[in-house]
């Protein structure tokens, strides 16, 4: 059966592409209209000719802390259109509802139960979310990138999934900071990528924050990143 990548440029779902070898056709990028999604599309025009766009302007919906309510809901049902089997790089970091083994149970049973019409739809059944790095956190895809042959660190330097929407990476968001300590902890000297040094108080703050939403693999992986270039805690 057909498959199909949502595909940002981001860290996670760069990883989902290299380690189970999507071809950029295979891929598909949502053009919802963020800052960021913007600066994300010039980044994949030039790195990934060829990839699937579709038109999902989100942007008027979106949160003050960058969450688009029901975006993936959105997305599986546009995916649908291309692929049965639709992959995610959701990781075990993740916490929005729409990134957990319920949204994955329901949205395959809506699109299994709409498709039951099979002349209704223009991909047939049976569909299937795949998350196949949910139980992992970042720093762990990032240390089986590593081990793919030929793997080089600076692919994923260049990716780009900063809320900040500025061309270069912030260092400061949440999202930077996640892929500044997968990184950090595997190795690989990324301080120089962003616009700021991620190394400052809002890394602390993060840390703080994973404790008091009881991110338990997250907190020991920020704490030891912290350690690491020499923050006491």
């Amino acid at each position: 059966m057909a498959r199909i990548l949502t595909f940002s440029g981001g860290l996670d779902s760069f990883i989902v592409k290299r380690v189970f070898g999507f071809a950029n056709e295979e891929c598909l990028f949502f053009k919802i209209n963020t800052a960021d999604n913007k600066i994300e599309e010039k980044y994949l025009d030039k790195m990934f000719p060829g990839i699937k766009k579709v038109e999902l302007p989100l942007d008027d919906f979106e949160l003050p802390n960058k969450i688009i309510p029901f975006r993936n809901h959105f997305m599986a049902l546009m995916a649908a259109q291309f692929a049965g089997k639709i992959y995610f790089g959701f990781t075990a970091g993740d916490t929005t509802k729409d990134k957990d083994y319920v949204f994955k149970a329901q949205m395959e049973g809506v699109l299994n139960y709409f498709s039951l019409d099979t002349d209704k739809v223009s991909v047939q059944g049976p569909f299937e979310i795949i998350m196949p790095f949910k139980e992992q956190t970042k720093t762990q895809m990032v240390e089986i990138f590593m081990r793919l042959e030929g793997a080089d660190p600076q692919e994923l330097i260049n990716t780009t999934s900063c809320y900040a929407g500025l061309e270069k990476s912030c260092g400061r968001c949440r999202s930077c900071l996640r892929k500044f300590i997968a990184l950090s902890l595997n190795g690989i000297n990324c301080r120089n990528s962003f616009e700021y040094d991620p190394v400052n108080n809002d890394l602390v703050i993060f840390y703080e924050e994973c404790k008091k939403k009881n991110r338990k693999g997250e907190i020991k992986e920020v704490a030891e990143c912290l350690k690491r270039v020499g923050v006491i805690i």
